[in-house]
């Protein structure tokens, strides 16, 4: 296995990984044998029995430069994931997202920066919002896979079960 396919199979299981690691319905993650998780160390802080879900608002989870002859490439999002813990009155959360570049007739070879928005919100308030990006190679003729990760999302714990997580390609201005 040459080192390109070894990296990539890496990233892969890196993001199968993650999205094994949480339910699809908000409910505490169990290990892949289906144990319950261990309880975590008090400094790592608890698994929650909460832990919102993910959700892609609609046109943010594809991101298309160009189109038609001019299409340099189209990249999607195919999975998403979260990991949370509370820790002294802080819900903490790791979001993941994992995709692919698809380049288009006017790829050209090179690193591409993709524009990633993690937001928390509780009703109309925003808790969190981060803009981020995450480098891709992309090559004519190559479909690249990519995972990028938000581990630095820390808001008050929540009372009721209404947090929702957006996770996105955003174009917009950054913060």
């Amino acid at each position: 296995m040459d080192m390109f396919n070894a990296a990539r199979t890496a990233a892969l299981l890196g993001a199968a990984a993650l999205v094994a690691a949480c339910t699809a319905n908000g409910d505490r993650p169990a290990a892949l044998d289906g144990t319950p998780p261990r309880m975590s160390t008090e400094a790592e802080g608890v698994v929650p029995d909460y832990c919102p879900r993910i959700t892609l608002r609609e046109g943010t989870a594809i991101l298309r430069k160009g189109d038609g002859a001019n299409l340099q490439y189209v990249a999607s999002i195919v999975s998403t994931s979260r990991e949370c813990r509370v820790l002294n009155g802080e819900l903490r959360m790791k979001v993941g997202i994992a995709g692919r570049v698809v380049p288009g007739p006017a790829a050209k070879s090179g690193e591409l920066g993709l524009p990633i928005r993690i937001a928390v919100v509780q009703g109309t308030t925003v808790l969190y919002s981060q803009m981020g990006s995450q480098a891709v190679s992309l090559q004519p003729g190559n479909t690249p896979n990519f995972v990028y990760v938000d581990s630095a999302i820390v808001v008050p714990e929540p009372t009721s079960k209404d947090l929702v997580i957006y996770a996105g390609f955003d174009e917009g201005t950054p913060d």
